[in-house]
């Protein structure tokens, strides 16, 4: 559900500034001849002649400049999707001009397209390492090669060196919300606490603006402020013209046509709640149509989500207005997004409004500020009447949690707590949230249940090195053993499932509650100890455990969190009670969320 932030546009578009354009070319033509008749060739969709008046040219011309048209030509097989020829042409400018900094833009941009990410990562620093030469390149150049050696880094969760790339870019140009934007979440993803810690010629108020929404969600439960910075992002992120195609529209069909617009259908936090959300939709009232452009991923689990639709349309080739004009053919009369803050989402289907009732649910736990929403799917324990008014869009409520749990009967292989480095008579405490989702605030909860509960271990998530030395470093600062923290790498689902039956308790995130996770824990029969607050993000786990009937594990304050996994260590009636009550409710609980959708559309 979590889904990750957009990155900045800087750091996804391909270089092309020599400042000239492009042309055909017999010897003895000019390279301004040469690059317009070129442009024009391109953009009369004939770029096989373009790259052929190209070749001749290069292989005939001695012009002084002619490093400028292997540039050009570069820039037009990268293009046309010829890498490896790109990266000789990019590598023949770089060999009459060394120094020419789009080139080695655009060759670590071809290569890391090609998965050669450290020699990618070697064109940006050659360039980089330029800045304190006679001729250094423009600050421009430097700051959008620094832009790329941070986010490679950060894809390879190498937050240090990622941090310090885009620390480097703000010292050349300060003035980058979307790169303050990746610096804050990565700090976050580090556990570099504090997270908004001082930057040359940069306001605590720069930071706090540019923060995205789902950075948000896990450092504050102000939902005033949650309501700001989504606002702040729409803002900045999304130009969007609003048209309204489906003004005027009122269809009469026999069942209500509800489409979902979703990427995860498959093996991801959202998807893996999905599976009896769609199958249960009463077919003799709905007809389920599917907007998808999730990747396959080859699982079973895909196969089910794509089988539980009426009609599934993959949409992952067309633009915006294209699916816009397809959910308009198909006369939905309600549209819900699947993504909403999250990455991966296209918001500019909605902003056409395609549909006469459009709504957000699941994938981004909160509100998204975006004007072409009518409705959010949520629960009366998770967003109560009082804190609607922190929300763009209107509540439509369902009966129980507003998170789809799902049963699980496949089976879970046997395993031992030894084999995770676990001891047989430890209290075992499982946080294994994302990374970011913790706080200083929530650690020093932990800490403090170490120091309470002398048998107790606290098992974390080994996300990456950088992290974990963050973590233990923060531990040591708590004077903990760090013995009696384990740490356990990422695992497939099904490993997953097995580490979680090796736990005694789940220890929830806050403010940002797990979502999947939670799921995954009750169906492990695990009781799960969360901490409520006043945003949607920080009810999640009030909203479970109130469904499943075991809200004494609901707490709303750090003292009473510690207590109740005091409670839970040393009370084997308490802990037996709760374990029974989950697993005497989750088949109730599990019969199938039902969306009122036919509430939505009378309004």
């Amino acid at each position: 559900m979590n889904a990750r932030n957009p990155v900045f546009d800087a750091m996804n578009e391909k270089t092309n500034e020599t400042g000239t354009t492009h042309g055909h070319v017999t010897q003895p033509m000019g390279l301004d001849k040469l690059f317009t008749t070129c442009e024009q060739l391109q953009q009369a969709g004939k770029s096989n002649e373009a790259l052929a008046i190209y070749t001749e040219w290069l292989h005939t011309s001695q012009d002084a400049n002619r490093h400028m048209a292997w540039f050009n030509y570069g820039s037009l097989l990268q293009g046309t999707g010829k890498p490896q020829e790109a990266v000789k042409a990019y590598g023949e400018c770089l060999t009459l001009q060394p120094r020419f900094p789009q080139a080695l833009i655009n060759l670590g941009l071809t290569l890391e397209k090609m998965g050669q990410r450290d020699a990618a990562l070697q064109q940006w620093a050659t360039l980089v390492g330029q800045r304190l030469l006679k001729d250094a390149p423009s600050s421009d150049m430097l700051v959008l090669a620094l832009n790329h050696i941070g986010r490679v880094h950060e894809d390879l969760k190498q937050y240090d060196l990622a941090e310090q790339a885009l620390e480097q870019s703000l010292a050349l140009n300060p003035k980058q919300p979307g790169v303050i934007q990746h610096w804050v979440h990565i700090r976050q993803k580090a556990c570099a606490w504090p997270v908004y810690k001082p930057l040359p010629n940069i306001t605590q108020n720069e930071m706090l603006m540019a923060t995205s929404p789902l950075a948000m969600l896990a450092l504050t439960d102000d939902p005033v402020q949650q309501l700001l910075t989504a606002f702040a992002f729409v803002e900045r992120t999304y130009g969007f013209k609003e048209e309204f195609l489906s003004k005027g529209r009122e269809y009469r069909h026999e069942r209500l046509r509800v489409g979902y617009v979703s990427g995860d259908l498959c093996v991801h936090a959202v998807g893996l709640l999905l599976p009896e959300l769609l199958e249960g939709h009463d077919k003799s009232k709905f007809e389920i149509y599917g907007y998808d452009f999730s990747p396959e991923d080859g699982t079973a689990h895909r196969e089910r989500l794509k089988k539980a639709f009426d009609h599934l349309r993959p949409v992952h080739t067309m633009t915006d207005r294209q699916v816009a004009e397809l959910v308009l053919a198909d006369e939905i009369d309600v549209l819900i997004d699947l993504h909403g803050l999250s990455s991966g989402a296209r918001p500019g289907i909605f902003a056409l409004h395609p549909a006469p009732k459009q709504g957000t649910y699941l994938g981004f736990i909160g509100t998204t500020g975006m004007p072409w929403f009518d409705f959010v799917i949520a629960d009366r324990y998770a967003l109560p009447e009082e804190l609607t008014p922190y929300f763009t869009e209107k509540p439509l409520y369902v009966e129980g949690s507003f998170i789809p749990l799902t049963r699980d009967e496949t089976p879970v292989r046997e395993a031992t707590r030894a084999e995770f480095g676990l001891p047989e008579d430890a209290f075992v405490m499982a946080a294994f949230g994302n990374v970011y989702k913790i706080t200083p605030e929530m650690f020093a909860t932990w800490m403090k249940i170490l120091k309470e509960i002398p048998r107790a271990v606290l098992w974390l998530i080994d996300d990456n090195p950088t992290t974990t030395a963050n973590i233990r470093k923060h531990a040591t600062s708590s004077n903990a053993n760090l013995s009696r923290i384990v740490f356990t790498p990422r695992a497939a689902h099904s490993e997953y499932k097995a580490k979680l039956r090796m736990a005694d308790v789940f220890l929830d995130n806050f403010p940002y509650n797990c979502g999947s996770t939670t799921n995954d824990a009750i169906n492990a029969g695990l009781p799960l100890v969360t901490l409520s607050g006043k945003t949607l993000v920080s009810r999640m786990g009030k909203s479970v455990l109130s469904s499943f009937g075991v809200s004494e594990l609901v707490t709303e304050t750090s003292k009473q969190y510690i207590s109740i996994c005091i409670l839970l260590s040393t009370d084997s009636k308490f802990s037996e009670k709760v374990r029974r009550n989950i697993a005497l409710n989750k088949v109730e609980a599990k019969r199938g969320m039902q969306i009122p959708l036919e509430r939505i559309q009378a309004k």
